[in-house]
């Protein structure tokens, strides 16, 4: 039986505050929140100390809301058009190929706390 081919490559990028975040292969779990031990840190009222975590799973970008407020995804396609916003509490989601995470309010209110991010090959 012959293998099957090995999927391409992906790298998650997020930007908050004009830091560039990544979860690949070699840092395959991100953790978002307050407390200054996460990878992202994020500086919001809003947020809980350990908010979120992102992994990658399977080929796939997985968020996990661990928080009191909830996560808000707001998925965007190539050409800016925006889908309903979601939210996420206590829950799982895979992550579309771009958008914003809303971090305990809704991503297309929350402006600065909000975090940009995009699937792309890595």
């Amino acid at each position: 039986m012959a293998a099957s081919p090995e999927a391409p490559a992906l790298v998650l990028k997020f930007i908050y505050r004009g830091n560039l975040s990544f979860v690949n292969r070699a840092h395959p779990v991100l953790h978002l929140g307050r407390d200054d031990g996460n990878d992202i840190v994020v500086a919001s009222l809003f947020a809980s100390r350990v908010h979120a975590r992102v992994e990658l799973r399977e080929g796939r970008f997985v968020l996990t809301d661990l928080s009191s407020n909830g996560s808000f995804l707001l998925a965007e396609d190539q050409t800016g058009e925006r889908a309903a916003e979601v939210r996420i509490q206590g829950a799982e989601a895979v992550l579309p190929d771009r958008g914003w995470l809303g971090i305990g309010r809704p991503a297309s209110r929350h402006g600065e706390h909000s975090l940009r991010f995009s699937i792309e090959p890595g």
